[in-house]
């Protein structure tokens, strides 16, 4: 009883402790995807480029905002393998969303 308090206590106190497994890139299966995925390109291009979405990936994860990373996971883990594309197009889409907008519209261009 006494480790379990001290569990909760601490995930209280420093909640970025729970987070950390949160916050790890999930790990996909890559050939299952390729293998499902339907797509007209060959099984090599499908492995390069899942592999180059993972990549990409591994290095703007922490970048993401935990809510779209967990939304985006949750789309692309629905029925069928998961992929590393959908993901990271899914990430990119919630970072575009969330730019603020300018109230006065784009800039004119002035010719001279």
């Amino acid at each position: 009883m006494f480790r379990f308090s001290l569990v909760v206590a601490a995930a209280i106190v420093f909640p970025e402790i729970g987070m950390t497994a949160e916050r790890e890139m999930p790990k996909f299966d890559i050939t299952a995807a390729c293998r499902e995925s339907g797509a007209v390109e060959t099984s090599a291009k499908c492995m390069q480029d899942e592999q180059a979405a993972r990549d990409q990936l591994a290095k703007l994860w922490s970048q993401f905002k935990p809510s779209d990373a967990s939304r985006c996971v949750q789309i692309v883990t629905t029925g069928g393998a998961a992929n590393y594309t959908e993901l990271l197009s899914c990430l990119q889409s919630a970072m575009i969303e969330e730019k603020p907008k300018d109230p006065f519209g784009p800039t004119p261009v002035i010719a001279k």
